[in-house]
């Protein structure tokens, strides 16, 4: 079974078999795309709130990187495939990734209490 997968891959590339794209197909590849680009806009609202509350309470720092860092090997698969798709996707979700776990790095619960992380308060002595 592996044995033909690969060898409709070859011949596919090679150009030795021509298939002809059916209209399912071609309504499921503009499908794909447009869900490809309405999908990381789903994480804008977590944005706008780690931003505007300059909170980041409950939300993972570990979690937002690792998405981050298993999402970087689709654009580089997209890249190989030439499959435009899946690259313009999964850019926009590594943006909006990295931009999650910027706002927890600046407004994380565990962070703010490093003083590189939160200004000082002015402190004044009282002396009698």
């Amino acid at each position: 079974m592996y044995y033909l997968g690969l060898r409709h891959k070859y011949e596919r590339k090679q150009g030795l078999k021509k298939q002809r794209r059916s209209q399912y197909i071609v309504f499921l590849d503009k499908l794909t795309f447009i869900v490809g680009i309405i999908g990381p806009f789903t994480v804008l609202p977590q944005i706008y709130s780690i931003f505007t509350t300059k909170s980041a309470t409950g939300v993972s720092l570990v979690t937002w990187s690792l998405i981050f860092i298993v999402t970087f090997p689709w654009i580089l698969y997209g890249m190989a495939h030439k499959e435009k798709n899946i690259i313009v996707s999964f850019i926009l979700w590594e943006v909006v990734n990295l931009a999650v776990v910027v706002g927890v790095l600046l407004y994380g619960c565990a962070l703010n209490s490093f003083s590189i992380f939160k200004p000082q308060a002015a402190t004044t002595r009282i002396t009698i």
